[in-house]
């Protein structure tokens, strides 16, 4: 969740930036490790940005603390942060930061099987 609201952020501020967030999760909202916050939306989203999240199931109870609620907020921010231009790779291990260089390698099980990414910033919120 801290990933996806300081990437928002990011592009509130700096609509040009390119984000690219890294998950060993094949899902974001739906992680392997099942989620423990639970969290009321009713209580969360008057403080998060419209522009942050998109549409959320019916279903989910917005009144009533779930870890339901949490896992489809996330996956509603991952959603629009997609839309807003963000890459995501999903099964992925980081396997070296070169910080001389600026640059990310990986190993994943998504779209980008491999590879080097440069970067100007880099946040870890594992």
């Amino acid at each position: 969740m801290s990933a996806l609201e300081y990437a928002h952020n990011t592009l509130d501020k700096t609509p040009s930036a390119r984000i690219t967030l890294y998950t060993e999760d094949a899902e974001v909202g739906f992680p392997e490790t099942p989620v423990s916050e639970e969290l009321v939306l009713s209580e969360v989203m008057d403080s998060i940005p419209s522009n942050w999240y998109s549409s959320i199931p019916d279903g989910i109870d917005w009144n009533i603390p779930s870890t339901s609620a949490s896992s489809w907020l996330s996956k509603s921010m991952a959603i629009r942060l997609a839309s807003r231009g963000g890459r995501f790779l999903l099964r992925t291990i980081i396997l070296n930061i070169d910080e001389d260089r600026q640059e990310v390698s990986f190993r994943g099980g998504g779209s980008a099987p491999f590879g080097v990414d440069e970067y100007d910033e880099l946040q870890d919120f594992r």
